[in-house]
């Protein structure tokens, strides 16, 4: 991650450049989410920036690109999920909009916390049709203490930060990997019992 290019963009643009890594991180910025929260922190200690509205823009980034990912999902995401339907992953499909109906709260919140899934998360909610006034409440809800956490990083630890967020994003990837894993051992155990 080149700091000193992202640090001439902030410098030029103020807020709006806060706002647009945050954004930009949905279509692939090689930054990680947790680095572009802590930046952007760290820039309201060593500079100018006034936490409030840093946070803010970060913020509003961070809920537009999640909310942009939803819609997506939700325009294009059921003609997809027709098509895989179709194929041996109708089951599973199948059983994951059961487990979004019942446990979607969670899961959407939970996602936030979890690289990769956090991306994820919203094109699948949206593919599946969940309401908006939900998905609205608890995502953003979720993206709040994620950035509020990440972000105060970045204040308290404006020279270590990305040390702290490298090995915490280690320890993230491996949550992660668990999770998933976990998921598709659970689907599997499922599938054979039901056959069974």
């Amino acid at each position: 991650m080149d700091l000193s290019r992202l640090m001439n963009l902030v410098i030029e643009y103020g807020y709006i450049s806060m706002f647009a890594f945050n954004w930009l991180l949905l279509f692939g910025l090689p930054i990680p989410n947790e680095a572009a929260a802590a930046f952007s922190g760290m820039l309201t200690e060593i500079s100018y920036f006034t936490p409030i509205y840093a946070f803010l823009a970060a913020y509003l980034g961070l809920i537009s690109s999640n909310t942009f990912a939803y819609m997506l999902g939700r325009i294009f995401g059921q003609r997809l999920l027709h098509r895989l339907e179709k194929t041996w992953l109708n089951k599973t499909i199948e059983r994951f909009s059961a487990f979004l109906a019942k446990h979607g709260k969670m899961a959407i919140s939970f996602s936030f916390f979890l690289p990769g899934i956090r991306w994820a998360m919203p094109y699948v909610v949206g593919a599946n049709r969940y309401p908006f006034g939900h998905y609205a409440l608890y995502a953003y809800t979720a993206g709040f203490v994620w950035m509020f956490i990440y972000f105060n990083i970045g204040r308290t630890f404006p020279y270590a930060y990305e040390s702290i967020i490298s090995h915490l994003q280690g320890f993230l990837l491996g949550l992660s990997f668990l999770v998933v894993s976990g998921s598709v051992i659970r689907m599997i155990w499922l599938s054979k019992k039901q056959r069974s």
